[in-house]
């Protein structure tokens, strides 16, 4: 069982998720890279004015209702916020990454 509590920490009004975002990719899909310690997420989205960016933000708020990026808006390593307590977002991306 890959450790995706090592890529969440929790914090006063939400949870913290580091990422690191593949943009350009054939589907979207999602995966835990333990050398990182970070969820892998692949986005359909070119890396250009901000798009991959969007796309990643939508597809998080669709799952937990509120997202924003606290850092690495111009690098793949990223840091999400999202709403919700640790435990039911590390159920969420289990679910995702399968």
């Amino acid at each position: 069982m890959s450790k995706i509590e090592d890529a969440i920490k929790e914090v006063k009004d939400g949870v913290l998720i580091s990422l690191h975002v593949s943009p350009g990719s054939k589907d979207v899909s999602f995966g835990y890279d333990e050398w990182r310690k970070a969820i892998e997420v692949k986005l359909k989205s070119p890396a250009k004015e901000g798009k991959a960016n969007r796309e990643l933000l939508n597809i998080f708020k669709e799952i937990f209702g509120e997202a924003e990026i606290v850092s690495g808006e111009k690098s793949r390593s990223k840091v999400l916020k999202v709403k919700g307590d640790k435990d039911s977002v590390v159920e969420r991306l289990r679910e995702l990454i399968g």
